[in-house]
């Protein structure tokens, strides 16, 4: 059997006021009710605390020791329960989210922008990282929320769709196809282009040659990297084209490359918030998640 708080609080009372009557109207209970509480404390610690007289209470040897302990305890307690309920306000707190760069860059900052000013004592971490890490993230529980595609059926996700992004051809500006294709271009007409494509593991490769299969496309691959940002600057060398989602496309401009969008709606993808329905989700995550109500439009 352990020391309530109950108990605690009654000895410092006591303790400090020396007197228990006036201890009792403090705590709000009977005399009777605050001497069985003491009586209790001193059974569970094993000895006398206290040493009353007609007049006074005052503490024992034991009792003097144990009053700092019995005070920091207190302390200790309060504390608690104050951080855990600052926490639940969303006074105080931490959230981590994982994003794929794309998005991170084009639209995470807004959305935490609005989130810091409702709740700025929040400390923010962003594991901004490929898509495969994003799942992985999720799925491992080392964050609880993350923005990417729309994961496969394997990898057993809540998924909750924010918008659908299409994919571009990006070339370069005095690339034959710049003049050719201004608004619009096929799969098809790229398919005799060198191409610079991302590995042949990431989740973005594989969506994209499922595509070219159903077309029955042998792509001309020159080079091959890990992530998009690379193929950008491949591209910018004039090594060859890329396609990519619309998301990076802002990106691909700031290198001077043209995007075209491409006019195929099997290259199309949901993006949106992946979540694991086996972990609890923090009153924290909870709060910037319902911030993300409107659909955002690319």
């Amino acid at each position: 059997m352990s020391l309530s708080f109950k108990q605690l609080r009654a000895f410092i009372t006591v303790a400090q006021s020396h007197n228990f009557a006036e201890a009792a109207i403090k705590l709000h209970i009977s005399q009777p009710a605050l001497s069985s509480a003491i009586k209790k404390c001193e059974e569970l610690l094993g000895g006398a605390l206290f040493m009353r007289t007609t007049r006074s209470v005052s503490l024992t040897k034991e009792g003097e020791v144990f009053l700092p302990i019995a005070l920091r305890l207190y302390d200790e307690y309060y504390d608690s329960i104050n951080q855990i309920q600052a926490v639940f306000a969303k006074q105080t707190g931490s959230l981590t989210i994982a994003s794929m760069p794309s998005f991170a860059e084009r639209y995470l900052p807004e959305y935490l922008y609005a989130f810091h000013q409702h709740y700025p004592n929040i400390s923010i971490k962003i594991e901004d990282v490929v898509v495969e890490r994003v799942v992985e993230l999720v799925s491992q529980g080392k964050v609880e929320c993350g923005f990417s595609f729309e994961p496969t059926i394997e990898d057993d996700m809540t998924f909750t769709p924010l918008f659908t992004d299409k994919f571009v051809v990006v070339m370069h500006p005095s690339h034959p196809l710049s003049e050719r294709y201004v608004d619009s271009i096929t799969l098809l007409d790229v398919q005799d282009e060198s191409m610079v494509v991302m590995n042949r593991n990431s989740n973005l490769r594989v969506f994209i040659d499922s595509v070219y299969a159903h077309y029955n496309i042998t792509p001309h691959i020159i080079a091959e990297a890990s992530q998009i940002g690379t193929l950008g600057q491949l591209v910018k060398q004039q090594i060859g084209i890329a396609i990519v989602p619309q998301l990076s496309s802002q990106r691909m401009e700031e290198l001077g490359l043209r995007c075209v969008e491409l006019n195929e709606t099997l290259l199309q993808r949901k993006v949106g918030i992946i979540s694991t329905p086996y972990q609890h989700m923090s009153v924290t995550t909870q709060a910037f998640l319902e911030m993300i109500e409107r659909p955002v439009t690319t």
